[in-house]
C-alpha cells in the first residue's frame, strides 16, 4: 500500500456525530486504514480537524460581522468586547456543528476535538483582548483587525501551544506566507472549479508521519465582497486590489494538520 491514503472527500458535518457517520462523504464504511493507523483513529482525528477548522472559521466570521460596525463607532471605546466576541462565537459554532462550546463534556465528539476546542477558544479570546487597542483606537480604523488578520493570529498562537497546525491559505493569498504547498494548491484547485460540491472538505493521511491533513473550503460572504469583489483592481479599505470575488465563490481554505497519537 502506497504511504497516502487516497483523498478523502467528506462533507463538512459527515461523521461528527452518531459515532462519526453519515449518510454523506465518506465514511468508515468506504475506508481502508494505513497500516498502524486503526480506521476509528483516522475517523476520531478527521473529526477533529474538521471542528477546529469551523470554529476558526466560525471566529472570522464574527468578525466579519463587526466589521461595519466596529469602523463606524465615533466613540473611543467601542462595544465589540471579548464577552461579546465569545457569546457570537458560541453562537456560531453551534448553528453550524450542532455542538455547544458551553457544554462540550456532554458532546459526542473524541476528548481531543474537546480539548482542542477548548484551547482554540481560549487562544481567540486573548486574540481580541489583545486587539483592544486597535478595536478602541480614537478616531482610527480598525481596518488592521479584519478576518484574515484575526485568523492569521489564532492559527500562530494556536500552533504554537497545541502543535496542531492551523493555516488560511489561498491560490493567490495576499499575505506571502500564506502560500500553498504542493498539497494544498491541488485541493485549492479542485475547490476552486465550479463543479466541485459545496461545503465540502478534503482529507488526507500520510503513514510516513503519521499526521492526517484536512482542508476546509471558505466562500464569499456579502460582506467579504466589501474589501474582495468588484470592481476588480480598485484599492479596497486595506490598501490591497480587489480580487473581483463574486457571491459564495470559493476565496481559499483553512488547512489543518494533526499529529495522529494515541
Amino acid at each position: 500500500m502506497t504511504s497516502r491514503l487516497r483523498w478523502v472527500i467528506t462533507s463538512i458535518l459527515a461523521c461528527t456525530m452518531a459515532g462519526w457517520a453519515s449518510s454523506e462523504g465518506v465514511c468508515a464504511n468506504d475506508r481502508q486504514p494505513e497500516p498502524g493507523v486503526p480506521l476509528h483513529t483516522i475517523l476520531e482525528f478527521e473529526t477533529t480537524a474538521r471542528l477546529l477548522a469551523i470554529l476558526l472559521d466560525s471566529g472570522r466570521n464574527v468578525i466579519n460581522e463587526d466589521l461595519v460596525l466596529l469602523d463606524e463607532r465615533e466613540r473611543a471605546e467601542k462595544d465589540f468586547t471579548v464577552d461579546l466576541f465569545e457569546r457570537q462565537l458560541v453562537d456560531v459554532f453551534r448553528s453550524r456543528s450542532g455542538i455547544d462550546l458551553l457544554d462540550l463534556e456532554a458532546a459526542r465528539i473524541p476528548n481531543r476535538a474537546k480539548k482542542l476546542l477548548k484551547e482554540l477558544v481560549v487562544v481567540s479570546k486573548q486574540v481580541v483582548a489583545e486587539a483592544q487597542p486597535e478595536i478602541n483606537r480614537r478616531g482610527g480604523s480598525t481596518k488592521e483587525f479584519i478576518p484574515a488578520i484575526f485568523g492569521a493570529r489564532v492559527g500562530i498562537r494556536f500552533t504554537e501551544r497545541t502543535h496542531v497546525r492551523l493555516k488560511q491559505t489561498a491560490l493567490a493569498p495576499r499575505n506571502p506566507l500564506n502560500a500553498p504547498d504542493a498539497v494544498e494548491r491541488a485541493a485549492l484547485t479542485a475547490f476552486a472549479d465550479s463543479s466541485y460540491p459545496l461545503e465540502k472538505v478534503i482529507s488526507e493521511v500520510t503513514a510516513k508521519s503519521r499526521s492526517l491533513r484536512l482542508m476546509f473550503p471558505l466562500y464569499t460572504t456579502r460582506k467579504c465582497l466589501d474589501c474582495h469583489g468588484d470592481p476588480k483592481g480598485e484599492l479596497d479599505r486595506t490598501g490591497y486590489p480587489r480580487e473581483g470575488f463574486q457571491l459564495g465563490q470559493n476565496a481559499g481554505a483553512i488547512s489543518v494538520v494533526i499529529q495522529i497519537r494515541p
